[in-house]
C-alpha cells in the first residue's frame, strides 16, 4: 500500500464495505441516505490511508485492516457532522456540499453522527481475523483517544479557549487532542495489529502526535488563505468564531515555520522504517500545500 494510485482503490473499498455493513445491519432507510450521503464518494480518508501505510511498515497488507480503517473513518465523520452543528462551529459547507444538518436537519445530523460512533466499535469488535487482545486494545485506544482525553476533550477546549488569555502550550494540548490522537490510533494500529511491541508504538505514537500539529496547523492556514471553492468549506471562521490557534498566536510566517520545525522531528522518528516510510514522509512534506 503507497500513497498515491492505491489511495483511490482504497478510498471506494472503505466506502463499498459502509455500505454493505449499514446494509445488513439494518439501518433505517432514513439513517441510511444521510450515512451515505456524508461519507460514500466524500472526503479523502487521510486517517484511513495512515493507518494502512502504519501497517505497511510492518508488512501488513491493506486489505486485512479495511474494518479497522473504516472505523476510524466512522469516528472521524461523526465528529465532523457533530462539529459543524449550529451549537458547535455551525457551518453551512462541508467537502464542498451542504452540512448533514443543512441537507437534512439537526436532529438526522445528531442521530447519524450517533450510529457511526456505534459502527465504528462494531466493526473492531467483530474483525476476527485479529486476536482478542488485539481487538481489545485497539477498542480501548480508539474510545480513549477520541473520547473525552482526546479528540472531545480537545473540541471542547477549543470552544472555551480565549485567545487573549491561551498560550502557546494551551493551544498546544487542544489541538494534540482535537487533531492528533486520531491520528495516533491511525499510526499505533500497524505495531498493534502487528505484535511489534512498545518501542514502535511509542514511536509512532510521538509521530502521531507531531502529525496532528502539521495537520492542524495547515488547517488553521487554510482557513485564512484559502477560498470556500479551495477548501470545501466555510474560510476565514476562526477570527469569526475568535478561536485560539497558532496562526492567531504566531501570525501566518512564524506558523509556516514552525510547522517546518515539526515536520523536520517527524521526519527523525521515521529513520528506523527506512523506505518504507517514504510515503508518510512525502505526505509530511506536501502538507505546507494543502489548499482543502
Amino acid at each position: 500500500m503507497t500513497l498515491g494510485k492505491s489511495y483511490n482503490i482504497l478510498r471506494s473499498e472503505i466506502d463499498q464495505l459502509l455500505i454493505r455493513k449499514i446494509g445488513i445491519s439494518n439501518f433505517p432507510a432514513t439513517l441510511v441516505e444521510p450515512i451515505k450521503y456524508i461519507f460514500v464518494n466524500k472526503g479523502k480518508k487521510v486517517r484511513a490511508i495512515l493507518l494502512a501505510e502504519s501497517c505497511a511498515l510492518f508488512g501488513i497488507h491493506y486489505t486485512k485492516i479495511l474494518q479497522i480503517a473504516l472505523a476510524l473513518e466512522c469516528i472521524h465523520t461523526y465528529s465532523l457532522i457533530h462539529d459543524d452543528l449550529p451549537a458547535m462551529d455551525d457551518d453551512d459547507y462541508r467537502r464542498g456540499e451542504l452540512t448533514l444538518h443543512k441537507k437534512y436537519d439537526e436532529a438526522t445530523a445528531i442521530l447519524v453522527g450517533d450510529a457511526l460512533i456505534s459502527l465504528a466499535f462494531e466493526l473492531i469488535s467483530g474483525e476476527k481475523d485479529l486476536s482478542a487482545e488485539c481487538r481489545v486494545k485497539l477498542i480501548n485506544n480508539l474510545a480513549l483517544y477520541s473520547g473525552g482525553k482526546g479528540m472531545v476533550g480537545g473540541q471542547m477546549l477549543d470552544l472555551r479557549l480565549n485567545p487573549a488569555e491561551a498560550s502557546i502550550e494551551s493551544i498546544k494540548k487542544m489541538q494534540q487532542m482535537k487533531t492528533g490522537d486520531l491520528f495516533c490510533f491511525a499510526f499505533t494500529a500497524g505495531p498493534i495489529i502487528a505484535g511489534s511491541g512498545s518501542d514502535d508504538e511509542e514511536k509512532l505514537f510521538a509521530f502521531g502526535k507531531l502529525f496532528g500539529l502539521i495537520f492542524q496547523i495547515s488547517d488553521d492556514l487554510i482557513d485564512v488563505e484559502s477560498t470556500l471553492t479551495e477548501a470545501g468549506k466555510s474560510v476565514n471562521k476562526d477570527q469569526k468564531m475568535d478561536k485560539a490557534t497558532y496562526v492567531d498566536h504566531y501570525g501566518i510566517e512564524e506558523a509556516k515555520k514552525l510547522m517546518q520545525n515539526y515536520i523536520k522531528e517527524a521526519k527523525v522518528i521515521l529513520e528506523k522504517y527506512g523506505s518504507k516510510a517514504r510515503p508518510l514522509i512525502t505526505l509530511c512534506e506536501s502538507l505546507p500545500n494543502r489548499r482543502s
